[in-house]
């Protein structure tokens, strides 16, 4: 049994209930289907007991829907979306899938646009910005093909995905019952189930959201959403990286009668180095929720308490780093000559 693509589970897997077709003779497909749903991620499924190749055989021997679409605005309208939507250094589109590439003309007249159909050349380009356009929903193996085509993505690029949406199955008003449970498609996603598909992929989530076509006069829902490609968050990485230099680099000097102003997140980071060195006379923080508090056995006290307890050639370090220009104008206030210890240089 096929597994959820989406979160891989196992255990909560529910059967919804099986068909059986008449297929022509020597068809390539099962002719029995299961449908199921993931209860963790609202994905549906359906599993024949066919594999990738036997859909690769189907798609290129029996498919005959080959550009015959009913929709009357359906690659206007995503082209519509992706022209308002794309406002990022986009150099380069594939239109990865793409059928008898209507959607990669309209696409051309804006981007610089390739189009690629499944079971052509490995392509091995990579592009800003990929497109599948109702493709996810006709592929079996949902997890080795997204490893395939992140290969054709640079890095912190872009990902369009369209596909129809679950949520708003029975509001599809269709000539004939059952018309989306077919052999063709296999995959049905939530937004919920999407967004997991590719957060596992490294994709993270832009713009998701729900849209319709007119298929038949009628309103076909679909999802519309973009994922940026992140393998590895570098912006994370250098931050830690910049700023434990930062810190390593203060010099804290030996200090007698020290003040240390403020009692935030880089006093609790710097207490330990300061106190190795310091004799710390006080904490000066002005949030009442520190009254009668200590770090350390060292009392905090407020701007009112300081000014009745410093003296002249006192040290103060401020660590209120945000608050510290408002900081030093108060201590001019105080009749008293004070050493102001930078932590920056």
């Amino acid at each position: 049994m096929r597994i959820c693509n989406c979160c891989d589970n196992y255990d909560n897997i529910i059967k919804i209930f099986d068909i059986e077709f008449s297929f022509l003779d020597n068809f390539v497909l099962n002719n029995r289907s299961t449908i199921y749903k993931c209860t963790s991620c609202n994905y549906y499924y359906s599993d024949s007991n066919n594999n990738q190749m036997d859909y690769d055989n189907y798609y290129t021997n029996f498919n005959n829907n080959f550009g015959s679409y009913h929709f009357n605005d359906m690659n206007n309208k995503t082209f519509l979306y992706l022209e308002k939507s794309l406002n990022f250094d986009i150099k380069s589109i594939i239109d990865y899938g793409s059928g008898k590439g209507l959607l990669t003309k309209l696409l051309s007249e804006k981007f610089n646009v390739d189009n690629y159909e499944i079971g052509d050349p490995i392509l091995k380009k990579k592009y800003d910005c990929l497109i599948l356009s109702h493709v996810l929903e006709h592929i079996y193996d949902l997890n080795n093909f997204i490893n395939n085509i992140k290969n054709n993505i640079n890095e912190d690029k872009y990902i369009y995905i369209e596909v129809p949406n679950t949520e708003y199955y029975e509001k599809f008003k269709s000539h004939e019952p059952l018309h989306e449970i077919n052999h063709e498609h296999i995959n049905f996603f939530s937004k919920k189930a999407l967004i997991k598909l590719m957060l596992k992929h490294n994709f993270i989530p832009v713009s998701v959201i729900d849209d319709y076509f007119i298929l038949n006069d009628s309103k076909y829902w679909v999802i519309r959403s973009i994922f940026k490609l992140s393998s590895d968050n570098k912006s994370f990485d250098n931050y830690i990286k910049n700023d434990l230099t930062k810190i390593e680099s203060i010099n804290i000097p030996t200090l007698k009668n020290l003040y240390i102003y403020g009692c935030g997140f880089l006093t609790y980071k710097m207490f330990n180095k300061i106190s190795s060195n310091c004799d710390i006379i006080n904490i000066v923080d002005d949030n009442p929720l520190f009254k009668n508090k200590k770090i350390n056995n060292i009392e905090i006290i407020n701007y009112e308490m300081l000014q009745e307890k410093i003296n002249d050639n006192d040290n103060i370090i401020i660590t209120a780093v945000i608050h510290e220009n408002k900081i030093k104008e108060k201590l001019k206030n105080i009749n008293k000559k004070i050493n102001i210890i930078p932590l920056f240089n």
